[in-house]
């Protein structure tokens, strides 16, 4: 069966590059520079095949996220496989940053 993400072979026309171009916002880039650090061949704290794992998890949802929001889910979901954090610390640390962007004016 194949996964939402899974064009192989199957007919979805040609892609114009002219209406492809994105330039990555200073988020975007930071999430680049994290998988990078994970997939550091000296860190070894995560494989691209696990990230890949992480973002075809996302069954039906794939579609519904851009490309770096799949990226960041797949390390949020990594990290905790992995133990690096807890679930309990990840929603106090989102709280945390939830917080004070508020008080900065920057709204939910």
């Amino acid at each position: 069966m194949r996964g939402p993400q899974d064009y192989g072979g199957m007919p979805a026309g040609p892609v114009d590059p002219d209406t492809h171009e994105h330039v990555p916002t200073h988020w975007e880039k930071t999430v680049d520079a994290m998988m990078m650090l994970l997939f550091d061949q000296r860190r070894r704290l995560a494989r691209v095949d696990e990230s890949r794992r992480m973002q075809e998890a996302l069954g039906d949802d794939y579609h519904k996220y851009p490309y770096y929001e799949r990226w960041l889910q797949a390390i949020s979901w990594l990290m905790l496989e992995k133990g690096v954090y807890s679930q309990e610390e990840l929603e106090a640390k989102k709280a945390e940053v939830r917080a004070r962007m508020e008080a900065e004016g920057h709204g939910s």
